[in-house]
């Protein structure tokens, strides 16, 4: 019987920190989620790159002051059908 309430009491505060983690990253955890940091002159986003056969990656593009400084990889490279498309817009608008 210990042992379950052990467990349980695991599983509550599991719920909580990913209940708070959401609160406090104001309830966004997808790819439109932009981050803007004012003070700074600072923005980010996430954007698929994808190659001809649909074949994309995620990456985390950071601007400053209208360009960009920084690209990352924000997943691994996954294989979508023919006809998807991504829904954050096109890779041929400028990044910043």
């Amino acid at each position: 019987m210990k042992k379950i309430y052990i467990l349980f009491i695991i599983l509550i505060l599991m719920v909580l920190a990913f209940l708070l983690g959401l609160f406090f990253n104001k309830f966004v955890f997808t790819g439109k989620a932009v981050q803007e940091i004012s003070y700074l002159g600072k923005s980010s986003w996430t954007k698929a790159l994808c190659n001809s056969e649909n074949e994309c990656m995620d990456v985390l593009i950071t601007c400053e002051q209208g360009r960009v400084i920084d690209i990352e990889p924000a997943s691994e490279i996954k294989k979508y059908p023919d006809n998807w498309q991504d829904i954050r817009g096109n890779l041929s608008e400028n990044l910043c």
